[in-house]
């Protein structure tokens, strides 16, 4: 029995993978068409809350536009990074279009991964 639950929440992880992989996929082409409301991080961070990650930290990467230095080391619930957005752009929208800064998104018992615009991912 636990050997069925095992592969049956594999399956379900790999699903949720495939999902986001296709939506980032998507974005990738509406970024490219050259809608820049948009970044990549929303099918990742979605992913990562269903997973049990529960904190975002802001990292500017020593940017120096002044929203992104505003933001560093800020935190948010991963829940509430997420809602409310008024475009599909969980990063954009607290910092601006085009924006290169990362995110750290963290969780108990999890390792900690950074997020950039684009959602690549990095575990650190």
């Amino acid at each position: 029995m636990e050997n069925r639950q095992s592969k049956y929440q594999e399956w379900v992880e790999n699903l949720v993978k495939t999902k986001a992989n296709q939506e980032k996929e998507e974005f990738r082409q509406v970024i490219a068409a050259g809608n820049t409301r948009q970044d990549l991080t929303r099918p990742t961070l979605e992913s990562l809350l269903q997973q049990g990650y529960t904190t975002v930290q802001w990292d500017s990467q020593g940017s120096r536009e002044p929203k992104c230095m505003e933001l560093q080391n800020m935190q948010w619930t991963l829940a509430d990074f997420l809602t409310g957005l008024m475009h599909d752009a969980p990063m954009f929208e607290k910092s601006h279009p085009g924006c290169l800064c990362k995110i750290v998104v963290t969780g108990p018992g999890m390792q900690n991964t950074v997020i950039d615009t684009f959602g690549n991912v990095e575990t650190i």
